[in-house]
């Protein structure tokens, strides 16, 4: 993407994933669900954040993980929910640094201990699960056990779910109800409206080092009707833009210019 940088001037590529968590867009959305996990994590109580693919729940997170202290808290993030009940304590204590037990019937009451050691020391864990919506039953019951230790006032851990909007549906059923009822803190993370998708596209190349405008008002406000505000198509829109402006070395991007970026991404002739 180097000549997309020269041509622009840009100091780094914008509309990545690779945007450092302190550059990250801060809409009212990412704001809101930011304080509700910070009154989750002081209460210890567990939270679930939901939102439609592309709406940035993991920017979400990362910004929030961003604000925390790691010496007062030992982030463990979890994105294969794909794992069985002996793969997901092995997973937590490698994060935590400790060597698993041999044997299943070792490995709870070892995560129980370490966490409970970490504690001691002023240490307390957060556990995110990101794709929660894809988990089994029985890794939810095995979340709930962590929850639940009544050798303990307070629970060891903190437990955040990341997932599409169907995982606050599925919870309420009797096979997560136990879990369900432990969940006091809720956000689900909607799309940008039109004023939150321009801001997010000038952020993001005010980021990159852009010291003029290059996207039109028409073409952003195309990007909002095409992509519904959701920022992964926004990023995909308006990456596609620049390649087009590079390419055809034009400074300033209008509308015209996005309508043969859509068709090019959805694979068509223009």
């Amino acid at each position: 993407m180097t000549g997309l940088n020269e041509f622009y001037g840009f100091k780094q590529v914008p509309f990545t994933k690779s945007i450092a968590a302190r550059d990250l867009y801060p809409s009212s959305g990412h704001r809101e669900a930011q304080g509700r996990l910070h009154f989750a994590l002081l209460s210890h109580t567990p939270a679930l954040l939901t939102g439609d693919v592309g709406t940035g729940k993991s920017t979400a997170i990362r910004a929030f993980v961003q604000t925390l202290d790691r010496n007062l808290h030992v982030v463990v993030y979890l994105s294969n929910p794909h794992l069985g009940v002996s793969a997901l304590y092995r997973e937590i204590l490698l994060a935590l640094q400790v060597e698993p037990a041999f044997g299943f019937m070792r490995l709870l009451p070892q995560l129980r201990s370490t966490l409970r050691d970490l504690e001691r020391k002023g240490r307390h864990v957060l556990l995110i699960v990101d794709e929660a919506h894809l988990l089994p039953p029985e890794l939810f019951d095995q979340l709930r056990f962590l929850l639940n230790d009544e050798m303990d006032s307070a629970s060891l851990v903190s437990l955040i779910l990341l997932g599409q909007p169907d995982l606050a549906h599925k919870l309420r059923f009797a096979p997560y109800e136990a879990l369900h009822q432990r969940i006091s803190v809720r956000f689900h993370l909607k799309p940008f409206d039109l004023e939150e998708t321009a801001g997010y596209v000038k952020h993001h190349l005010r980021i990159a080092g852009a010291t003029q405008p290059i996207f039109s008002d028409s073409l952003i406000a195309g990007v909002y009707d095409h992509t519904k505000g959701v920022a992964r198509k926004i990023n995909n829109l308006c990456h596609g833009a620049l390649l087009l402006g590079a390419t055809e070395k034009k400074q300033i991007l209008d509308e015209t210019d996005l309508k043969r970026v859509i068709l090019d991404l959805e694979g068509q002739v223009g």
